[in-house]
């Protein structure tokens, strides 16, 4: 059968994943679908851990963290053998606690060894201008979080790999709903190790936990 140009070939209605393309692998003729190249660019896992992939590694929490007691930091995801290099990671971190009166720590570790490090976590507050690092908005519209003026945002920001990121968040809007923080950063790593993002209630006895949908997505640079 004689070979027809590309530019002959009626075209397709849409890319599938089952698509296949011919390539050359070691000087080996072979082919590969769409699906394997989507994979090789974008690693995505729904569990609490996966192993990163070459170039964006994306992690949803399938499951809510068991409960978290008291101020020990415990890791509730985990994207493991980043390899080395330049990375930027962001964290959309949904959580809930057991009473209005407790806050929650977050902190960022690298097991490895790491030559720059730098994180921040944001959150929306429920004041209108201006945050003490207090209470965290559900985002609801209930109570002081449907102000007229709009909420702001609070911040807190390190340097330092598995240590808290600034203080302990004071309180949340509403017990046993669900809250977000925003956590993100860049840090180059010259010894390759797991990515982890911790948690801790504010005081001994509290309790709090990371909740299904949490998501984390880390990016090689270079």
């Amino acid at each position: 059968m004689a070979d027809t140009k590309i530019s002959a070939l009626t075209a397709a209605t849409a890319a599938l994943a089952a698509d296949e393309f011919a390539i050359n692998e070691a000087g080996a003729s072979k082919k590969l679908t769409l699906q394997q190249i989507c994979d090789f660019l974008v690693t995505r896992a729904a569990a609490a851990t996966v192993a990163a992939g070459p170039y964006t590694t994306r992690l949803v929490l399938a499951a809510d963290s068991g409960n978290i007691t008291g101020t020990g930091l415990v890791t509730v995801m985990t994207i493991t053998a980043t390899g080395t290099g330049r990375y930027y990671f962001r964290c959309q971190l949904v959580f809930q606690t057991h009473a209005t009166t407790t806050g929650i720590g977050v902190a960022v570790n690298h097991t490895g060894a790491l030559t720059q490090f730098a994180v921040v976590n944001k959150w929306v507050d429920t004041l209108a201008s201006a945050t003490t690092g207090g209470v965290v908005n559900d985002g609801a519209g209930a109570g002081t979080g449907g102000v007229a003026a709009g909420n702001v945002y609070g911040s807190h920001a390190s340097i330092t790999k598995g240590a808290l990121i600034g203080a302990v968040n004071i309180t949340v809007q509403t017990a046993d709903s669900d809250h977000l923080m925003i956590i993100e950063g860049f840090f180059v790593c010259s010894a390759d190790g797991d990515l982890q993002i911790k948690m801790q209630a504010e005081l001994v006895n509290l309790v709090c936990h990371a909740m299904q949908g949490s998501y984390l997505e880390l990016v090689k640079l270079s």
